[in-house]
């Protein structure tokens, strides 16, 4: 056999490889190897400074970009965005310092000696993963860790998201950084170039006020696997307020459960501790359902509440209707496919739309909140009634860690893909309101938590945007100069933008006459002798709202 073909085998087995472990482990568990890793050498200039060098790949496609951390952050010391990388060999761990400059240790910014482009052949990288701290707080991102110790190359999107650096390609090979601008998501941006096109569907909300922030084919039924969960804790969590169910009751493990215990869809900490009659308490069966999405803890819980699978999943679809969703429709309590008792068996899947899952987890936020985060904004909860030492661990403590979010579940069946719906809290006018994302059939784990990712990073952006302007305060000034009026003004900070309005009066009649980005306005279409009365306010954009602060106090001058 020709050595390309070799390659090409070879490489297509690593592919498989990183694929079967993402699925088990999440992004934590793979550095995303598997891809074509196409070297790089890029041009990158910070500042409008020379270009450097930075080494790089191309995971299969261009413009799917990973960076050197070290050479990166050699190219952007002395800027905004400085910061220091070091390597622990023994821990196999990086730990990088923000805004501090790079201590180098030899080799930054030297290109490789040859790049593939195009090619099958791609570099030995390790599956492992490095642990990594950013000042001092532990994080989990994809890294691929570099055939050099000491170096891991960081995904462009992650450096935005993470250090909030802003890249922009000037060609396939060659990046600029402005150090001053902030990474931003622009969701007008994103919808154009199809960002979440190829998912199933996309819902982006405030439960709290009830605003769409963002969605995308949000309406049309689709697989939600084990996402469905969320319904079952729902009426799990009537039961208990009902007073017909306590976290300390305790469940026999029936035969319907073991069975699934022994299937390949088991849990781990199902199979490895469950018995036919064991006894386990209802607080670990929740746990064990909420967190490492255990099927087995759900239609136990099931036939806590109402006696049998089939009688519970007649709850969930009357529990559906009542709610409101239309397009919901389970065939059983956890996700998984269900098959009919025939011959010509049909193969079943629990469905809804991401908006209609928006509306169950809004519901769920206003009225059980307290409960359900109990167990959803934890990484591990102790199940003891299970077996000595047993931890229920979750599914999305890669949120958790980097986003702190509030939880909330996980699904992947071969039809739905990959789902993630989180929830997190911001600050708004001083109160606390929670905001929900749905990703509904993303490809792989790495997409959905990207995707994820960037909805929760676009309402935290979005928010901080609004109270940024609504602090700006603007202090305005008029007078008479040759031609007209002139307007100047300071902003206590600065805005996206400022608008002049005129009157001829103190009080009232105002119209807006000036959108600038400047600080100050020549009001030349004027009349000779009379006065005009001017006021200006501050603006930030978030997509396509904009942001507003108060008025500065109205000033005058006569022309």
């Amino acid at each position: 056999m020709k050595t390309s073909s070799l390659k090409k085998r070879a490489a297509s087995l690593i592919l498989i490889l990183a694929v079967a472990l993402s699925m088990c482990f999440g992004t934590a568990g793979t550095a995303f190897a598997g891809d074509q890793m196409n070297r790089v050498n890029f041009k990158v200039s910070v500042d409008g400074k020379e270009p450097v060098t930075v080494k790089g790949y191309n995971a299969s496609y261009t413009y799917h970009t990973y960076v050197s951390l070290r050479d990166l952050a050699s190219a952007l010391s002395g800027s905004q965005k400085n910061m220091n990388v070091e390597y622990d060999a023994e821990k196999n761990a990086f730990s990088i310092t923000t805004h501090t400059d790079y201590v180098p240790v030899g080799g930054e910014n030297t290109p490789f000696d040859k790049e593939y482009q195009n090619d099958l052949v791609s570099d030995n990288i390790s599956l492992e993963v490095p642990e990594l701290t950013i000042d001092g707080k532990y994080v989990e991102y994809r890294l691929y860790p570099s055939e050099e110790p000491g170096d891991a190359y960081m995904k462009l999107v992650d450096l935005g998201l993470v250090f909030g650096i802003d890249v922009e390609y000037t060609s396939y090979n060659e990046l600029k950084i402005n150090s001053a601008k902030n990474f931003t998501v622009n969701i007008d941006q994103l919808e154009e170039d199809s960002y979440f096109h190829d998912l199933d569907g996309v819902y982006l909300g405030n439960v709290t006020s009830g605003k769409k922030l963002y969605s995308w084919d949000s309406d049309h039924p689709t697989e939600v696997a084990s996402t469905s969960k969320l319904m079952t804790f729902l009426l799990v969590q009537e039961a208990i307020d009902a007073g017909k169910v306590k976290l300390t009751d305790t469940y026999k493990i029936s035969e319907a459960v073991m069975e699934e215990a022994n299937s390949e869809d088991s849990t781990s900490i199902c199979r490895d501790n469950f018995t036919l009659g064991k006894e386990v308490t209802v607080h670990d069966l929740i746990a064990g359902m909420m967190l490492p999405s255990a099927n087995e803890c759900a239609t136990a819980l099931a036939e806590v509440v109402a006696g049998s699978e089939a009688e519970f999943v007649k709850l969930m679809n009357e529990r559906a209707k009542q709610l409101g969703l239309t397009t919901a429709k389970f065939v059983n309590p956890h996700g998984l496919p269900n098959y009919v008792p025939s011959q010509t068996t049909g193969k079943r899947q629990n469905k809804m739309s991401a908006e209609d899952m928006y509306k169950l987890v809004s519901y769920l936020m206003k009225n059980h909140k307290e409960a359900l985060t109990s167990f959803t904004s934890k990484t591990s909860i102790d199940v003891p009634s299970f077996g000595e030492g047993v931890k229920a661990n979750s599914t999305f403590s890669t949120l958790i860690y980097n986003m702190g979010v509030i939880g909330i579940k996980t699904g992947t069946t071969n039809r739905s893909g990959a789902c993630i719906v989180t929830a997190i809290d911001v600050e708004v006018n001083g109160k606390t309101e929670t905001i929900v994302s749905v990703v509904l059939g993303a490809e792989d784990n790495r997409q959905r938590y990207e995707a994820s990712n960037m909805l929760l990073k676009y309402a935290q952006q979005y928010y901080a945007a609004a109270a940024e302007a609504k602090e700006v305060k603007v202090t305005a000034s008029a007078k008479t100069v040759k031609g007209g009026v002139s307007v100047t003004w300071k902003a206590s900070s600065k805005a996206d933008g400022y608008q002049v309005y005129r009157s001829t009066k103190k009080t009232g009649g105002f119209v807006k006459k000036w959108d600038t980005v400047k600080n100050s306005y020549k009001n030349t279409a004027v009349k000779k002798g009379s006065r005009y009365y001017y006021k200006v306010r501050g603006y930030n954009v978030v997509g396509s709202d904009t942001f507003y602060s108060d008025y500065s106090k109205v000033v005058t001058a006569k022309a």
